[in-house]
């Protein structure tokens, strides 16, 4: 049996040679389909051997591979994208399906990443592959085509299976959709679309979906409603339409629907884990514990759901443990969270998240902090690279065991020497650890890039220490042409504030006084742990130059986080005297400081 693979591409030239590895040693003949690419797309084809043809793209994925399975000459097609790769432990498993005679459809897994690299999250889907050639399969629809036969009406569902066989999609990562624009194209077809049919429950779910991309959740919302008002349970995005509306739902903080539709999408799918587990999330939002304990443990038994309604990857296991560490480490019982967080961990060995937890636990019960270094290494692989050290550092940097952190950047800037991040990061160190001579240093050796304009600021803060006013004031000048100005004027103030100089308010607008607010309170929880009091006592006299009332409530916070209780307690009630503000947050952290200092017994 002959197996053919077609492809169509666009400016594919950074995914392609992934996608073409991936199934070279599987395929007897490549076809790939260009649409009109202007970079080594074609070339990077031709070298693994392809057949390239080219097509006018006319907003039409059906048109284009439709196209290509007419060059297919093997006796099944494999069906791929160019940001796509074939699961290479499955290469095997593919070829054992070509001799089934009674199949003619198979329904492989695709698992799409997420976020910002990949790895870090992963959504489940299942999508036509190996389609049996010459049979008269092609595909309809202009956008998330569907497979239809030409010669029968309906397609055989007995000659349909599905395998368990992955397929990795590359394509949602941010920067791949940010190069791409790809919602912007899916958007532009799925209105035309829309246009001609605007009922159609399938394309409703899709520009819900590509608004919920683009965050625009109202908008997600608004279509996910109207796909779900003729709600139909065996389709098979339907399962996916629940899951996406819930999460809109969840991002507007419309609890009271995001239940309803919980409770009813159960019913429809009992054995859906994905609802479970959303389910459970929301109970933990509302400080439901007992209930979202409950629920987590339930996810676990059912283990991940059936895969033709499975979506989001990992709630039948390390999320679900994920999960329930954070629970048990807000309510204090660490030995139960600890557990769970290593749980999490060994059930995904590189999903890192816990680890600050992990930390966090280690360093409040172990006194000799060799024995936390030496606990958490070995979450890591020897030998250890450069992202393992700068991993490690954060994670001690994190739970302000500055000096640990320091040793690991070190060793990091072994392997990278001059790396501008590093020279950020162990400056960082030394500044904590009140070296501003040495932190100066490396700040001063970061030149360019992502960290520069920080790694001034941190210089004008090291020098402000140091009592070198003069050159504080020159290093701010350099900074009065960047980008941020809301950052330069507070840094500005505080000089003046430091030299007892008089200060102009920064704003009186309440909505610029946000961004002020954010940047003055970064630079207060840093002088906090490294001025002086009187330092610190100066920059506070920056919350008076702006326009917002939340600011004694998170001056309250502010001091809670660093261990000043009695400040924090003063400062709460400042805040519910002067300006009627105060949060669920803020009444625990009162409770907390209540029921723990004898300052206020008597």
């Amino acid at each position: 049996m002959l197996l053919s693979l077609c492809v169509i591409t666009k400016n594919e030239e950074k995914n392609l040679p992934r996608c073409l590895e991936s199934v070279k040693d599987i395929v007897d003949e490549m076809i790939v389909i260009d649409t009109g690419s202007t970079d080594d797309t074609v070339k990077i084809a031709k070298s693994y051997g392809a057949k390239v043809d080219y097509y006018q793209w006319q907003d039409n994925f059906s048109d284009a591979k439709n196209y290509a399975f007419k060059k297919a000459k093997g006796d099944w097609i494999l069906t791929m994208d160019g940001d796509e790769a074939l699961c290479s432990s499955d290469n095997d498993r593919v070829l054992s399906l070509l001799n089934n005679p009674e199949v003619d459809l198979y329904l492989f897994q695709t698992l799409s990443y997420l976020g910002n690299k990949a790895g870090e999250e992963l959504a489940s889907n299942l999508n036509v592959r190996l389609i049996r050639n010459h049979k008269g399969y092609k595909y309809q629809g202009a956008i998330h085509e569907q497979l239809c036969n030409q010669y029968d009406e309906n397609i055989d569902q007995d000659r349909v299976k599905i395998e368990k066989i992955v397929v990795y999609h590359y394509g949602y990562l941010e920067s791949v959709e940010r190069e791409k624009n790809k919602s912007n194209r899916n958007m532009n077809i799925l209105e035309k679309v829309l246009k001609k049919d605007p009922n159609n429950n399938f394309h409703l779910y899709n520009m819900g979906s590509e608004y919920l991309r683009l965050r625009k959740f109202e908008k997600a919302l608004e279509y996910y409603k109207k796909a779900y008002e003729e709600f139909m349970p065996h389709c098979a995005h339907s399962p996916k339409l629940l899951v996406k509306m819930i999460l809109a739902l969840d991002l507007l903080n419309r609890y009271e629907e995001e239940r309803n539709i919980l409770e009813k999408g159960l019913k429809y799918y009992p054995k859906f884990t994905d609802l479970e587990y959303l389910k459970a999330c929301l109970n933990h939002k509302e400080k439901r514990y007992l209930s979202a304990i409950k629920g987590f443990m339930k996810c676990l038994d059912m283990g991940e759901a059936p895969i033709a309604l499975c979506n989001i990857s990992g709630v039948g296991g390390y999320k679900s443990y994920y999960a329930l560490g954070e629970i048990y480490y807000e309510l204090g019982e660490d030995d139960e969270a600890y557990h769970c967080y290593i749980k999490a961990i060994q059930g995904k060995p590189d999903f890192h998240v816990p680890l600050h937890r992990i930390g966090e636990i280690l360093i409040k019960k172990e006194k000799n902090i060799d024995i936390v270094k030496q606990k958490l290494e070995a979450f890591f692989k020897k030998p250890f690279h450069v992202g393992v050290y700068t991993k490690l550092g954060d994670l001690c940097f994190g739970n302000e065991k500055y000096d640990v952190a320091l040793e690991y950047f070190l060793k990091a800037k072994e392997i990278l020497k001059d790396d501008p991040r590093l020279n950020y990061y162990v400056g960082i160190c030394y500044l904590f650890l009140k070296e501003y001579q040495q932190a100066y240093n490396h700040f001063e050796k970061v030149k360019e890039g992502n960290y520069y304009e920080q790694a001034v600021y941190k210089r004008v803060i090291c020098e402000m220490l140091s009592h070198n006013l003069e050159n504080a004031k020159k290093l701010l000048s350099c900074a009065k042409a960047f980008e941020n100005k809301q950052i330069y004027r507070v840094y500005e103030s505080f000089e003046k504030l430091v030299e007892n100089k008089p200060c102009e308010n920064m704003s009186d607008n309440k909505e610029e006084s946000k961004g002020l607010t954010q940047i003055i309170f970064t630079l207060l929880n840093m002088l906090i742990k490294i001025g002086s009091p009187e330092i610190f006592e100066k920059s506070l006299q920056l919350l008076n130059l702006i326009e917002n009332d939340e600011v004694l409530l998170r001056l309250a916070k502010l001091y809670y986080e660093n261990g000043h209780n009695h400040l924090a307690y003063q400062e709460f009630i400042r805040s519910i005297k002067i300006f009627e503000k105060i949060d669920i947050e803020g009444l625990e952290m009162m409770k907390n400081i209540l029921n723990t200092s004898s300052l206020f017994t008597t």
